[in-house]
Order: C-alpha cells, then sequence, then structure tokens
C-alpha cells in the first residue's frame, strides 16, 4: 500500500470538528479604511470562486454599517473534508495573497451543525470606537496593574531592572489570562444577552 505524500502542514487544532453533517465558517475582517471598494471588488470574487467550490453550500458578504466595523463573509461546506479541501486549495491562496495589504485583522469561527451556527451571534462583540476598546481595557488591565504594584514589585526591588520588568510582566500576564479574562467573558455575555 502506497502513502501519499503530504503537501502542506496539517495543524489538527485548525480543523473544525469532524462530523458527518456541514461546517459553517464566519470570517470577519477589518480592512484598511479607504480600501473597502477595492476588498469588496474582491470579496465578489472570491464568492463566485467559493460557490463554484465542490461541497459548497452557499456563502454570504455582510458589509459594516454606515459607522463602520467589520466585513464578514460566511460559508457553508457540506463536510469538514470539502471544506478542509477549500482551505488547501491554490483558489483560496491567491484570493488571501491578493487582499493582504486591504486587511488589518481577521477572525475566523468554525462551527459544525446548524444549532452552533445560531449561538455565534452571542459570542459576537458590537463594533466600538477605538477609545471606547482602550478605556474598557485599561478600566480591566488598571486594578490589576496597581495590585501587582503594591504587593508584588516591593519584594522584587533586588532584582535588576530587565528581571524584575520581566517578572511583573509574567505575573500580570498569568492573572489577566486565568482570572481577569474568565470574568471579561462572563460579563460580556451577560451585557450581550440583556440587550437581545
Amino acid at each position: 500500500m502506497s502513502v501519499a505524500a503530504l503537501t502542506g502542514s496539517y495543524d489538527t487544532s485548525e480543523l473544525p470538528r469532524m462530523g458527518a453533517g456541514p461546517v459553517t465558517v464566519t470570517v470577519s475582517r477589518d480592512i484598511v479604511p479607504g480600501c473597502e471598494p477595492e476588498f469588496e471588488r474582491m470579496a465578489a470574487q472570491i464568492e463566485r470562486d467559493i460557490l463554484s467550490f465542490p461541497g459548497c453550500l452557499g456563502i454570504g458578504v455582510l458589509h459594516p454599517g454606515p459607522a463602520g466595523g467589520e466585513y464578514q463573509i460566511v460559508f457553508r461546506f457540506t463536510d469538514p473534508v470539502s471544506l478542509r479541501r477549500w482551505e488547501r486549495s491554490s483558489e483560496r491562496a491567491n484570493a488571501l495573497q491578493r487582499m493582504e495589504s486591504l486587511v488589518i485583522d481577521t477572525r475566523v469561527q468554525r462551527v459544525h451543525g446548524v444549532e452552533e451556527f445560531f449561538e455565534l451571534s452571542s459570542l459576537a462583540r458590537p463594533k466600538q470606537p477605538w477609545y471606547r476598546r482602550v478605556f474598557g481595557d485599561v478600566a480591566w488591565v488598571f486594578p490589576v496593574a496597581l495590585t501587582v504594584s503594591l504587593l508584588v514589585s516591593p519584594h522584587l526591588v533586588f532584582l535588576p531592572l530587565v528581571p524584575r520588568v520581566l517578572s511583573v510582566v509574567f505575573i500580570m500576564t498569568l492573572l489577566m489570562s486565568f482570572a481577569v479574562d474568565p470574568v471579561r467573558t462572563r460579563v460580556r455575555r451577560r451585557v450581550q444577552a440583556d440587550r437581545i
């Protein structure tokens, strides 16, 4: 029995959950201001490419509102294998290369089945002005930084500057990741549930 050689990197953490049902993918992209018309032309071409690809069940491009925001491309494939073929296709690679200079940030969400697709809206964050995001982040980071400065920093004064700063950053990162972020996520979900 012959074994085919691998043609690309296979990161299993990126694979959608396996199953017999369809897979829905939502790709959210922040676009460089002023490049929206060019991105929309490219998105129309990508839409045609995906629709003609075997296993595609449909695609939609959601435009941001008048206040700006992200473009969202939602597409669906019959199964994870068909989706994987699209993700490894030359058509997709060429499209990503063409739009690379237009995109600031990209987020991808994959869900298997129908029920989970409708739960995506509860996970989506509404687009906020940059200053509100900055002030929101500061409001969550400041108490942690103050606590670390008062309780930990005085015990590290014997260390040289670089190891001292590295230690403080490491402690703050752990606290933000394992203590603050879960609380922040719960608060955000509760606020969004109240708005619905």
